[in-house]
């Protein structure tokens, strides 16, 4: 039998939180693992999601874990496309809500982190947490 436990790294990156307001996450520090998915956790909103209340999900990435630049190739993404502000989820409507929400950084920063915009008025919020899995380690078991 295979042993998933033992050859991921777990991180929680955003503290699970009814959210108003836009919210980066900790920092994933990728030394000594080749991959990191990240998972982002919605709960349903207390709000109408629309176009003009909404909530936009980002990739970042450094080099030093200071200085962060948008992630806007897909090359450098798994799972799913990235535009040209590094979103690669935009929820906007109610059917939206109430997901778990994956995409897998592959670039060659040491640093990736995660970012969660909201747009318009979130009077009532909306729940979010986010993981990363780091796999692939160099040294196992990693845990």
């Amino acid at each position: 039998m295979r042993d998933l436990h033992s050859n991921l790294g777990i991180v929680q990156i955003l503290d699970p939180a009814v959210t108003t307001s836009t919210r980066v996450g900790a920092p994933v520090d990728r030394q000594g693992y080749e991959s990191v998915e990240h998972i982002v956790l919605l709960g349903m909103s207390g709000d109408t999601l629309s176009p003009s209340v909404s909530l936009a999900l980002k990739l970042e990435e450094s080099e030093d874990g200071t200085n962060w630049s948008s992630i806007v190739n897909d090359s450098d993404v798994l799972g799913r496309a990235i535009d040209g502000s590094g979103t690669f989820a935009l929820v906007d409507d109610p059917s939206e809500d109430g997901q778990a929400i994956a995409i897998g950084y592959v670039g060659d920063a040491r640093y990736c982190r995660l970012q969660v915009e909201l747009t318009g008025t979130h009077t009532n919020g909306i729940p979010v947490a986010a993981l990363a899995l780091l796999g692939h380690g160099n040294v196992k078991p990693v845990s």
